[in-house]
């Protein structure tokens, strides 16, 4: 099953592209990320609940994940599709940007833009 992002979404990517910056995931959110990206295909919530449940030890209720999944559409990180009575998720922002940016983002706050310092760090740790 092939589903084709809707032109408003397409807009949405470009423009947190140009940004290079993507707006904040609560970690259940990022939990919710991580299985939808797992995934090649467009998922449902029931889906998307059984394997965050199954894989990350969660007991969390299909409104708890629909709950993160409207937060996450809200946010530009993934589509909602509808086809019937079900709505299929997509990721909009795929991970290997999602962690370029996190990367980014932690060497900014925590070393001053110094990656050599932080590997450094880690290195001693």
């Amino acid at each position: 099953m092939i589903f084709q992002v809707p032109f408003q979404y397409e807009n949405l990517i470009i423009r947190i592209r140009q940004e290079n910056k993507l707006k904040k995931v609560s970690d259940a959110e990022e939990i919710i990320m991580s299985v939808i990206w797992s995934n090649e295909e467009p998922m449902a919530l029931d889906e998307i609940r059984t394997k965050a449940n199954t894989t990350c030890g969660k007991d969390w209720k299909p409104q708890t994940v629909s709950t993160f999944l409207t937060r996450l559409c809200k946010k530009g990180f993934i589509s909602s599709v509808r086809k019937g009575r079900y709505h299929f998720y997509t990721p909009l922002i795929n991970r290997q940007e999602y962690v370029k940016v996190s990367y980014d983002l932690l060497i900014s706050r925590f070393y001053h833009g110094n990656e050599g310092k932080m590997t450094s760090e880690i290195k001693n740790l």
